[in-house]
């Protein structure tokens, strides 16, 4: 099962995809090649036209990708906004291009202890497949009900 990118709604191919967000229950909502490209050139092109197209493209695809998650929209608006600033500077010439090799305190590192186990893969499995059992018997359920009501209504409009 591939995930969709929170921000374009296009499948993620890769395992390692960067995070944007992590959802109330931690579960981590990431970013496919293409938002993370437009990310990167935001957040760290030296050239101004390249940031605003950046920012703009990536703009259009969280509208496109129609995401209604608060916290995917308010972390990609930081970013822009943030990249919009940092090109205002770099317009400006008073931008300090040491900053971007500097490490942030707000960057997010997933340690050990927070990383996605083999048994929890294994659960998350376990737990998809209980799900598929009991909504194929619903499905069934449900499809069974319904013939069963046309039939009765079909012989006692026609009886």
């Amino acid at each position: 099962m591939s995930k969709l990118c929170c921000i374009c709604q296009y499948p993620i191919e890769n395992d390692d995809a960067p995070v944007i967000a992590m959802s109330g229950y931690g579960n981590p909502k990431c970013a496919c090649e293409e938002c993370e490209a437009l990310i990167e050139t935001a957040t760290r092109s030296h050239d101004p036209e390249e940031i605003t197209e950046a920012c703009k493209t990536l703009g259009e695809a969280l509208t496109k990708g129609n995401t209604g998650d608060e916290q995917v929209i308010v972390a990609v608006n930081d970013i822009i906004y943030n990249a919009n600033e940092r090109c205002n500077a770099i317009k400006d010439g008073t931008y300090d291009f040491s900053l971007d090799d500097e490490v942030s305190d707000e960057e997010f590192y997933i340690t050990e202890e927070l990383e996605e186990t083999e048994e929890d893969r294994e659960k998350d499995a376990h737990d998809e497949k209980i799900t598929r059992i009991i909504d194929t018997i619903t499905s069934w359920a449900a499809g069974i009900i319904l013939t069963a009501a046309v039939v009765f209504f079909i012989i006692k409009f026609i009886l």
